[in-house]
């Protein structure tokens, strides 16, 4: 079994949960156990802010119209000019996604030093990012409430309201996609008790697990977390987690999930003569330490084990 270091780097979590649902109320009290926060929203303003490349490129692409009398953006002529057609709308994206791109990958840099940190994306499940992420958190509200803080907290219409809650994934969507969620329907009370519970129980394990090299003590799943539709979901994150991490450590591999009686099974394939130290370092960064001819979860909330399978099949 390889002896790979341990990685030094953060356990990264995404946070999403629909509009109106309060998320940056989640951000700042995992802010308040010393975690680092990457907001998107407010990379996504940043970026077009005066004087910044992106919105010199937006005017250039979509003519002065798109600036207000003070030079900053007006959203929305540009809104009106961007999504008139779909070419437009992927002249918009040519420009904005590698900026908020390069300024996420900034702020992350950032905070390498911090054990924990939390990325807030509000569309993350929208755009299948939870791969990108040690755990996906979801801040868990439903419609009916999120519609009564939007018409009353924000001011909107509740048809305004509606269609940016039908715009988004579905409640059920999130469940499936996400590793956890808090309850943010009741008092602040409630949510700041959730809130230090998962710190303690498995945020904070996780992370020491991890930079330790040490398999997880497993935490009881709930009969919901146990269940059938749940555990294949759970093999589907876990797979896409463990993909995208050797893609980026260069490494061709593909997973599979199964069940099995200690958790989710999964098989990585790598192509026969893969270095074993690039394979290790991967699996740990992923958050798996080796146990005889196996790899195991650091985490507590998911029991999960890895087989590592050398060629084409």
């Amino acid at each position: 079994m390889t002896e790979t270091h341990a990685p030094t780097s953060p356990l990264l979590l995404g946070l999403t949960g629909g509009i109106g649902a309060g998320k940056s109320t989640v951000a700042a009290l995992l802010a308040d156990r010393g975690a680092g926060i990457v907001d998107a929203d407010r990379i996504a303003r940043e970026v077009v802010e005066p004087g910044e490349p992106a919105l010199e490129a937006l005017r250039r692409e979509f003519g002065d119209a798109v600036l207000a009398v003070d030079g900053a953006l007006d959203r929305a002529a540009l809104a009106g000019l961007a999504f008139a057609t779909p070419e437009r709308t992927a002249a918009l994206n040519a420009i904005m996604h590698p900026a908020i791109a390069q300024r996420t990958a900034a702020r992350l840099a950032e905070h390498a030093h911090l054990p924990v940190v939390v990325h807030d994306v509000p569309l993350l499940v929208e755009n299948g990012m939870t791969g990108n992420y040690h755990l996906s958190l979801l801040v868990d509200v439903p419609e009916e409430t999120r519609l009564e803080r939007l018409t009353t907290s924000r001011g909107l219409d509740r048809e305004d309201a509606q269609r940016r809650i039908r715009a988004q994934a579905t409640d059920a969507q999130r469940h499936l996609a996400c590793d956890t969620a808090l309850d943010n329907a009741g008092t602040q009370e409630h949510l700041r008790a959730q809130v230090a519970r998962l710190w303690e129980d498995r945020i904070e394990p996780f992370r020491r697990n991890r930079a330790a090299g040490i398999p997880a003590r497993p935490l009881p799943l709930t009969g919901t977390e146990a269940g059938e539709e749940a555990q294949r979901a759970a093999g589907a994150r876990l797979v896409a987690r463990l993909e995208r991490t050797a893609g980026r450590a260069g490494v061709p591999a593909t997973a599979s999930a199964s069940p099995a009686a200690d958790g989710v099974a999964i098989d990585l394939r790598v192509p026969a003569g893969t270095d074993p130290e690039a394979v290790g370092a991967l699996l740990r960064d992923a958050g798996y330490a080796p146990r005889d001819d196996r790899w195991l979860t650091t985490d507590p909330g998911r029991p999960a084990t890895v087989t590592v399978s050398a060629g084409t099949r």
